[in-house]
Order: C-alpha cells, then sequence, then structure tokens
C-alpha cells in the first residue's frame, strides 16, 4: 500500500476543503431611491433541484391583496391560497407554466396548486382587478429572495459562484430579468446593489406587466 507524504495528505485535505466549503454572501437590493427591494429573486444556475419539496408555500389574501406579491416556489412544490378577507376571492392564472381557475371562496379551505413547471406564473382575482401576484417557479437548487429590507442571504452554495440571474416584475429590463456578476465577492462579503425598478401604480392590475410577460 502506498504512503503519502505528510504534506500531500495536507494538500489533498486542503483541496477537499475548498470544493466543499459553503460560500456565503449577503446582499441589499435598493431602487434608485434608496428603498429596499422586497421579494427579488435570484438564482445560481449551478445544481438542478433533485427533489420537490414537501412543504406547501403560501400566498394569503388580505385587504384585498396577494401576500406575498412575490413567491419564490420550487418545481413540483404545491401552493396554498387561503382567504384572509372577508369577501370572495376568485384566483386563476393564465400563464404558460400554469393554467388555473378556483372556485368562488371564503372562509372555506380549497386545495392546493401544484406547480410542477419551471417559469413565472403571474395570478389574477377575477373579483377584484388590482390584484396581482406572481409565483416564481426554480428549477435551481440554489434561490433566494430578498426579504422586506431587501437582503438577500447567499448561503449554502459550494464553489465560487460567478453570476446570480435576477428577476422582479418591475425590474425594467427584458423579460424582467438581469444578470449581476459576483464572481469577485469574497466569501462573508456583504454588498448594496442598486436594481432599476419601477413600481407600478396598483390599479391598473395587468396592465402593470411588462411586453413578453409570462
Amino acid at each position: 500500500m502506498m504512503i503519502l507524504p505528510r504534506y500531500c495528505i495536507t494538500f489533498l485535505c486542503l483541496l477537499a476543503f475548498s470544493q466543499v466549503h459553503a460560500v456565503e454572501m449577503t446582499l441589499k437590493f435598493v431602487d434608485r431611491d434608496g428603498q429596499p427591494v422586497v421579494g427579488l429573486i435570484a438564482e445560481i444556475h449551478q445544481t438542478e433541484l433533485s427533489s420537490a419539496p414537501e412543504e406547501v408555500a403560501i400566498i394569503d389574501q388580505i385587504d384585498r391583496t396577494f401576500v406575498p406579491m412575490v413567491l419564490l416556489a420550487r418545481t413540483g412544490q404545491r401552493v396554498n391560497f387561503p382567504n384572509s378577507d372577508n369577501v370572495r376571492h376568485h384566483v386563476y392564472s393564465f400563464s404558460d407554466i400554469k393554467q388555473f381557475s378556483t372556485p368562488l371562496y371564503a372562509d372555506e379551505p380549497i386545495e392546493p396548486i401544484l406547480f410542477d413547471r419551471a417559469g413565472i406564473a403571474v395570478l389574477g382575482c377575477n373579483i377584484h382587478d388590482s390584484m396581482v401576484a406572481y409565483v416564481y417557479v426554480s428549477e435551481w437548487a440554489h434561490a433566494f429572495q430578498s426579504n422586506a429590507a431587501g437582503l438577500l442571504r447567499i448561503t449554502g452554495v459550494t464553489g465560487a459562484p460567478d453570476t446570480l440571474h435576477l428577476w422582479h416584475p418591475w425590474l425594467q429590463t427584458p423579460d424582467n430579468r438581469q444578470s449581476l456578476d459576483i464572481s469577485q465577492l469574497e466569501d462573508g462579503a456583504e454588498l448594496t446593489v442598486e436594481v432599476n425598478v419601477l413600481s407600478p401604480n396598483r390599479n391598473v392590475g395587468f396592465r402593470a406587466l411588462r411586453q413578453g410577460q409570462n
């Protein structure tokens, strides 16, 4: 049996550690006025999702508004649409990745909807035209979303990712997408990123969508 010198073993251990070490970064997304951008999706196109989450995601209906407006879901995940209002709602989508229509309902629960294709589903309420939401279905293992403070924490990614693929319904870019080079960021980095988002007037409903949006 071949015995490796101690320095070779040390080198191989360091190499193995560098390959499996999980990168962590914190990015804060703001608009041109310095206000936090909530619900922005960031994907690393490195490893495909291996299995669908068992957890049922939720988009609630509160004060005639979908909460959250943007939901990050995974391929094969189910989404529930509870109604916390005192009025009836009728949720529907005509999007390519998922077409469905719930019954008109208020207090009674309805069956969660399965989102089995990656992409973007735009949701509306057939009773309240101003209500609009988005289910972003990701097929990638590393997908993240900014919180109420605009913070997005990248965790659990091995190696050194080169690019973040961004999406937000208000991004003023083709298909509401943007690429962000993070190849020069070190592990543990914190960065503020300004993105060009423009909030539409709420009363225009689906007209707020950019041309070409799913």
